[in-house]
């Protein structure tokens, strides 16, 4: 005799709009990365230049 399994049916109550993005807010963070590589791990600024990004470090962020 073969076993009969139960399922269980879930509902989802709430929607968490942290994982719906804006198409448009999409784009722009596109944009953002995509022109401004080089990303501080500091701060989070973002520069088109590898020299930018390590001017910025010496400056805003050396000891």
């Amino acid at each position: 005799m073969l076993n009969a399994y139960k399922t269980k049916n879930f509902t989802i109550t709430q929607l968490d709009n942290s994982l719906v993005e804006d198409p448009k807010e999409k784009r722009a963070r596109f944009l953002l990365e995509f022109e401004n590589p080089f990303k501080c791990e500091k701060c989070g600024e973002r520069f088109k230049k590898k020299k930018q990004l390590r001017e910025h470090k010496e400056e805003v962020h050396s000891y």
